[in-house]
């Protein structure tokens, strides 16, 4: 809370501005994460855990994004569609991980397994069913191209990568893996730090009315979610804990271009987005001090 509050006031101070966040996001999306996402995966023995973790990665997205649509089926196409993508998808790279390094660094392949179910919803799932249930089309790609698309992001390469080594058995030898371990050490404070850049607290009251309604929606529907995971699976303690975190995490950075894209301002989606990763902080660390 102290590195997003220092970030916000340089940027009001003008010591920076939002836009230094773009350079930030470069260097944590080709850098920092990828080697937090090899630190965290290396040596993990694969599981059908981590497989389970993939797919409620996706079927969380699918119950959710749909419910989002049903809750708001009357309404036009772009107001339904802004319910749809702020109730589906996770800010797992640039947020829950970088929370998760500090306390749980074990949990971090749990975590990066349910973001690869997580990604695949948010670069094509998700749009393909408010393109279905808003009547709209706002991408010709199939979902092959969509999904392909996906290779070009190195922290989705990086998790298939290392997925694929923990499959086989591969460990990267202690040297190797000093240097990753160099570049994630990073990874926490600069993901803090770009979201403390980006953050956005002012809104018209008309937006402020329809955001306030689409998040007590959303966490409404998160702690409902959590409390499932938590209390009623059957899997170890930290992996329970894993799936509370990112039940709570905040509304994905993909899923609010996803609402620009379809038809709602910029501004209330980066409101909502900012708010959201306030309530999120709030959150998880509240559902940690319950839980430990």
């Amino acid at each position: 809370m102290l590195v997003i509050l220092a970030a916000y006031l340089f940027k009001h101070l003008n010591i920076l501005r939002s836009t230094d966040g773009v350079s930030l996001q470069k260097i944590i999306l080709n850098l920092t994460l990828p080697a937090t996402i090899v630190v965290g995966f290396n040596g993990v023995e694969v599981n059908p855990i981590l497989f389970l973790m993939i797919s409620l990665g996706l079927l969380s997205n699918i119950i959710l994004v749909t419910l989002g649509g049903l809750i708001w089926k009357n309404k036009e196409a772009p107001v339904q569609s802004l319910m749809m993508f702020s109730q589906g998808g996770y800010n797992i790279g640039n947020f829950t991980i970088p929370f998760v390094q500090g306390f749980f660094p074990a949990a971090i392949p749990y975590i990066g397994s349910f973001d690869m179910g997580n990604a695949l919803m948010l670069f094509g799932g998700s749009p393909m069913i408010v393109d279905k249930m808003t009547k709209q089309n706002h991408n010709n790609d199939g979902y092959l191209k969509r999904l392909l698309r996906l290779f070009k992001s190195p922290s989705f390469t990086t998790y298939i990568i290392m997925f694929l080594l923990a499959l086989i058995g591969i460990v990267l030898p202690t040297p190797v893996l000093s240097v990753f371990e160099l570049f994630s050490s990073g990874n926490a404070f600069l993901s803090m730090f770009m979201v403390g850049l980006y953050l956005e607290i002012s809104i018209d009251s008309v937006s402020f009315k329809r955001v306030k309604q689409l998040l007590i929606t959303r966490y409404t529907l998160g702690i409902l979610v959590a409390s499932f995971f938590y209390l009623t699976l059957p899997l170890p303690d930290l992996v329970r804990i894993s799936l509370v975190l990112v039940a709570l995490a905040p509304i994905g950075t993909v899923s609010t271009i996803n609402m620009i894209v379809y038809g709602n301002s910029r501004a209330l989606s980066s409101f909502l987005s900012s708010v959201s990763i306030i309530i999120s902080l709030l959150l998880m660390t509240g559902a940690l001090l319950l839980i430990l």
